[in-house]
């Protein structure tokens, strides 16, 4: 399921939602069983510390290797000359400043819920991505759109990272 909208509007500027994913793989040491059982634990744990600490959205796209296969197909049949992706698990964090992040990664519940990660995830090879999210279809209508252009902000404007490292203490 998408994330909800900015807020989805022909006016008014919906501003920067950012979007932080890692793509992992699955530790290939446990059983499918024992990482749903962990998983959905996991999820409800982390979930409540995510939104405690400002995260807009948290979800998980799955992607186990049937799905990997038909998507590797239908590649296949159209000639599309896609590289399909081969990680488990695709982790996405939204949020509208880099503040929200940091105040997750400083959490010491958070952080001791990671430790608990080992035996179901393998961090090696992780891929990660950040940019910010334009969102121009929504439930089927247009948003974000009004006379003939995009109610964002610049790009400039979107590619300010300098909240992205704060200052010690903060």
């Amino acid at each position: 399921m998408p994330p909800p909208p900015p807020p989805a509007t022909n006016n008014a500027s919906p501003g920067r939602l950012l979007r932080l994913t890692l793509q992992i793989y699955r530790n290939q040491n446990s059983s499918a069983e024992d990482r749903e059982k962990f998983a959905r634990e996991y999820l409800a744990k982390v979930a409540a510390l995510h939104a405690k600490n400002g995260i807009e959205i948290y979800q998980q796209v799955y992607t186990p290797v049937a799905y990997r296969a038909v998507l590797d197909e239908m590649n296949r049949r159209s000639n599309r000359g896609w590289t399909i992706d081969d990680h488990d698990v695709t982790v996405e964090f939204y949020f509208r400043s880099f503040a929200e992040l940091t105040r997750v990664n400083r959490d010491p519940e958070f952080q001791a819920l990671q430790v608990a990660e080992g035996p179901y995830v393998n961090l090696v090879h992780t891929v990660a991505t950040l940019g910010w999210v334009e969102r121009y279809v929504d439930g089927g209508q247009v948003v974000n759109v009004a006379e003939g252009k995009s109610t964002y902000p610049s790009w400039k404007e979107l590619g300010d990272l300098s909240t992205a490292f704060p200052e010690p203490g903060n």
